[in-house]
């Protein structure tokens, strides 16, 4: 070792800075190493909040069963303003509705009834119809959020329960359609006069008469509720319906009348027990005319009119028309006028629906028949224009 004594001031100044720097050096380390393991600390703890978050969010979440599956929504997700969504791709899928989206645009379909949702508007289209909502759809994200009352009345065929926060949806066997039970609807004149009439729940007019289910002799028995249809409406003979169909058809040919529809008019509605009897035996004989039995002229007779008792006519609920450029038949030839064109598209508005469709014969029972309308009330009309059901199949698939 080299004596103090022999180095030069110099050195002594070199290794006195080196021992600087080295100390220097351990002190940055000290420090570097200080703070890594306070930022690793900050960061834990950070983490540490944030799952305490994560977990305060998801005890806060929306849960949606669909049978044995679970979504949660955020809250964020699940409510807009004070109105609770359901996420209708879930639903969809649960209920094996096809579904297809379109950039803003998502479609659903199933059994031959369609509904769409457009991102940011409180109007859905279903089956060509306008639907109002209480809220706008929201689509993104994988998500088409509409809100759930919505969703119950357009999906028929499940049962929604809600409990808190958590909705529980099952499908109840029913076949599934998608149908609007609340349609934007305008009419030609001012009907509001007749509203109550169209939209009428009176039970009666829900009353079924075919082949299997028999009215009997009296029926009704209040037969005060026939009134007579004004003349401008029927032939020159008095006819008679029943007082809420009676109502509802004057708003329905105001309407017709308005379209330039003026030369359709009614040529029968309510048949008594006894009447209905006269026409049977009357079309048996005429029948019988051409060489058949009884029984085989009865059985032809059967497809195209009703045993006395069993005729929709005694509800007082059905129509049948004509035109004046038809000759005031009652035929095949009516669907070939402008007044049958008219009442395919527009009768359901009224509360009434084509009774016997071509297509329906084995259902129905009675062959086709252009002219004969029914009168159910505007729900049951919208939702048989909109699935293409007949009475009897509305009946079994949806009450």
């Amino acid at each position: 070792m080299k004596n103090e004594k022999n180095i030069t001031p110099y050195n002594k100044i070199r290794r006195n800075l080196y021992a600087t720097v080295e100390k220097n050096e351990k002190t940055d380390r000290y420090r570097f190493i200080a703070c890594a393991l306070c930022i690793l600390l900050l960061a834990s703890v950070l983490f540490f909040i944030a799952t305490l978050m994560e977990t305060s969010k998801t005890n806060n979440k929306y849960v949606y069963c669909y049978g044995n599956t679970e979504q949660k929504l955020s809250e964020e997700l699940a409510i807009s303003g004070d109105i609770q969504l359901v996420d209708m791709n879930s639903l969809a899928d649960y209920c094996k509705i096809e579904k297809s989206t379109f950039f803003s645009k998502t479609v659903f379909k199933i059994n031959g009834t369609e509904a769409s949702f457009e991102n940011g508007s409180k109007e859905a289209t279903v089956n060509g119809l306008t639907v109002k909502m209480p809220a706008e759809a929201i689509i993104k994200s994988g998500f088409c959020l509409i809100p759930l009352e919505t969703a119950k009345e357009l999906v028929h065929g499940i049962n929604v329960s809600t409990e808190g926060k958590q909705t529980n949806i099952q499908t109840n066997g029913d076949k599934l359609y998608l149908v609007a039970r609340n349609p934007e609807i305008e009419y030609i004149t001012d009907i509001s006069s007749f509203l109550d009439y169209i939209n009428s729940n009176d039970e009666y007019i829900f009353t079924l008469a075919n082949k299997q289910n028999a009215l009997g002799e009296n029926f009704p028995e209040d037969k005060d509720s026939l009134i007579e249809i004004p003349e401008q409406y029927r032939k020159s003979s008095v006819i008679y319906l029943y007082s809420v169909a009676e109502k509802a058809l004057e708003a329905m040919m105001e309407d017709m009348f308005a379209a330039g529809l003026t030369d359709a008019y009614v040529t029968s509605a309510y048949r008594s027990y006894a009447y209905q009897e006269m026409l049977f035996d009357m079309y048996i004989e005429q029948e019988m005319q051409g060489g058949l039995s009884y029984e085989e002229a009865r059985e032809i007779v059967l497809t195209y009119s009703s045993e006395p008792g069993k005729s929709e006519h005694q509800t007082g609920l059905c129509v049948d028309f004509t035109t004046k450029s038809i000759g005031g038949v009652v035929d095949d030839d009516f669907e070939g006028t402008a007044a049958f064109d008219w009442l395919v598209e527009n009768s359901w508005k009224y509360g009434f629906v084509l009774r016997y469709p071509a297509d329906k014969v084995d259902i129905t029972g009675y062959s086709y028949e252009s002219w004969h309308y029914r009168f159910v009330g505007l729900e049951v009309a919208s939702i048989m224009h909109q699935t293409g059901l007949c009475y009897e199949e509305y009946i079994q698939n949806f009450k």
